[in-house]
C-alpha cells in the first residue's frame, strides 16, 4: 500500500530529510501585524529569527484551515496515495491536529489516519522521519503506528 506522510511546519526536519522521505510538509501561518506568512513559504527561518527582535507586538502563529488539509491530500490522492499519515504538533500548544481531525472526518476518497505527535520541533520530526521510513519500507498503517 502506498501510505503518505504529512505533517506541518513545526517538525523543523532538514528540507534534505523531507526530500529524501517524500513527505509532506503543510505550513503554519505566522502573523505579524496585519501581515500574515506562510511558515517556510514567502518567510524562511531566518528572516524570521532576523526580524524578530523588530516585531511589536509579538507575532502569533494560525492554523491551516481543514481546506488545507482536504486540498493537500486530494493531491496525495492524485498522485496515487492510498492512505495518509497526518502527523502534527501537540494538540496541547496548536488547534493543527484537530483542524487535520476535522478535515479527516470529512475526507474520504482515501483513509487518513491523524497522529497527534504529542511534540513540537525536532521531537515531532524524529516520529515523522521513522513514519516515513516505514512507510517506504511498505509498512501497513497499523504497523507503523504500533512502532511510533
Amino acid at each position: 500500500m502506498n501510505i503518505r506522510i504529512v505533517t506541518d511546519t513545526t517538525c523543523d526536519l532538514p528540507a534534505s530529510i523531507v526530500e529524501k522521505h517524500d513527505i509532506t510538509v503543510v505550513p503554519l501561518y505566522i502573523n505579524q501585524g496585519d501581515k500574515s506568512y506562510l511558515d517556510g513559504v514567502n518567510l524562511t527561518r531566518e528572516e524570521f529569527y532576523r526580524l524578530l527582535p523588530s516585531f511589536r507586538p509579538a507575532p502569533s502563529t494560525a492554523t491551516p484551515s481543514t481546506d488545507v488539509f482536504a486540498q493537500t491530500w486530494n493531491r496525495l490522492a492524485d498522485a496515487g496515495a492510498q492512505a495518509i499519515l497526518s502527523i502534527h504538533i501537540s494538540e496541547k500548544l496548536s488547534a493543527t491536529v484537530n483542524a487535520a481531525r476535522v478535515a479527516a472526518e470529512q475526507f474520504t476518497r482515501i483513509p487518513v489516519t491523524v497522529l497527534d505527535s504529542s511534540q513540537l520541533s525536532l521531537g515531532m520530526g524524529f516520529i515523522v522521519e521513522k513514519a516515513a521510513e516505514l512507510a517506504t519500507l511498505g509498512h501497513k498503517m497499523e504497523d507503523i503506528l504500533a512502532s511510533l
